[in-house]
């Protein structure tokens, strides 16, 4: 008899919930950003702004946000000060966490 209870998931979440996963990921996802096209990084901010916003990084969601909606608006982007307050973000949460 098949128990829905007992069934384990077979792939882990899409968006890691717990902020030490967000701020590994965040370096990381930065670290991307700095070598890839507009629509690329447009995603990578974009999935790094379902993770803190699952994990309650409401800084680092609201930075990723707006590098999204840069990366993404098909005209000519300076990307350097949005992607500037987004590690200021990631440093700040770090920090806070770290305390």
């Amino acid at each position: 008899m098949f128990d829905p209870r007992t069934v384990r998931p077979v792939a882990p979440p899409l968006a890691p919930v717990a902020i030490h996963d967000i701020l590994r990921d965040a370096d990381a996802l930065l670290a991307l950003m700095g070598k890839e096209t507009l629509g690329v990084v447009a995603e990578l901010a974009r999935t790094l702004t379902v993770s803190a916003h699952e994990a309650g990084a409401w800084e680092i969601e609201e930075a990723a946000s707006n590098v999204r909606r840069l990366a993404s608006s098909g005209g000519p982007v300076a990307l350097a000060r949005a992607m500037r307050a987004l590690t200021d973000a990631i440093a700040r949460t770090e920090n806070a966490h770290a305390a």
